[in-house]
């Protein structure tokens, strides 16, 4: 099924369509542009793709009739990035704390891409935002950046109608989360694939928390949205850096993060909506 720019509610073809789009991050121009079809329903009428390898950001924005969709790429790297995440936290405007690198990944693309919203702006088109691991946790930052803008007597909170996140870590404290979620929470949408240990870091003992909606993939492919599936999880699966170290040794990496790869995420979700479950281009973990 195809994207429907006009429901902002919770949809599983929307969050079909999205997590094929977070798949298609990893891939190249090339690829994206041959995959945007079928995982969007239409061709794009342009096309940006902003990347700062320094800071492991990489971001395409597509141009449609009725809607644009901002994809960010996750790491290529997830043994590394699991090791090395930052934890170190900031003030946030909308309120509460912000991963400190989580902001200076974002801050390397932002102002081109508000330039590039703001040329694109007009006609109807709505917005729609996503990603997978690092790449979820920007895509909720940019939904952050634009509802709560820097200079709000020059620029309005920008409307937004879905925010799609899959396998996303942890962005910022409890009051940051709150501020989400009063404000965007009624159509951000944060997947959790099974025992996917990427959606538990940083740990909450560092201050890190979770808007608590959640719509949760079970080990039988069940999505949920009931957040006492997110408890049963939180409750099975050890969190936090140790845990992560302590599965590296018995465990290969592949395994560690089966759960975390899009290609499940896609696959799931695309069974439920009686999809084919095969992405639109191969891409990486």
């Amino acid at each position: 099924m195809a994207l429907n720019p006009k429901v902002t509610k919770r949809s599983l073809d929307n969050a079909f369509a999205m997590a094929q789009a977070s798949g298609l991050a990893y891939a190249v121009e090339a690829e994206i542009r041959v995959g945007l079809p079928a995982a969007i329903g239409a061709a794009p009428l342009d096309l940006k793709i902003f990347a700062i390898p320094s800071h492991n950001t990489s971001v395409f924005m597509a141009l449609f009739d009725e809607s644009i969709v901002v994809s960010f790429r996750g790491t290529i790297d997830a043994e590394n990035w699991l090791t090395n995440i930052q934890v170190a936290l900031v003030p946030f405007r909308g309120g509460g704390l912000i991963h400190f690198g989580f902001r200076e990944a974002l801050d390397t693309v932002f102002p081109q891409m508000s330039d590039v919203l703001q040329a694109w702006s007009g006609k109807g088109r709505t917005l729609w935002i996503t990603g997978h691991s690092l790449g979820g946790a920007l895509a909720l930052l940019l939904g952050a950046y634009l509802r709560f803008p820097a200079d709000p007597t020059k620029t309005l909170p920008r409307p937004i109608a879905g925010l799609y996140t899959f396998g996303q870590p942890r962005v910022g404290t409890h009051d940051f989360c709150d501020a989400c979620d009063t404000n965007f929470g009624s159509y951000y949408f944060r997947y959790v694939n099974n025992r996917d240990i990427v959606t538990r870091v940083p740990p909450r003992v560092l201050s890190y928390w979770h808007i608590d909606s959640v719509e949760y993939i079970t080990s039988e492919g069940v999505i949920n949205d009931d957040p006492a599936w997110w408890q049963i999880f939180l409750d099975a699966v050890a969190a936090g850096f140790k845990a992560v170290e302590t599965l590296k040794v018995a465990t290969p990496i592949v395994a560690i993060v089966k759960d975390h790869a899009i290609n499940n995420y896609i696959r799931l979700i695309g069974a439920v909506v009686n999809q084919a479950p095969t992405p639109a281009v191969p891409v990486g973990v």
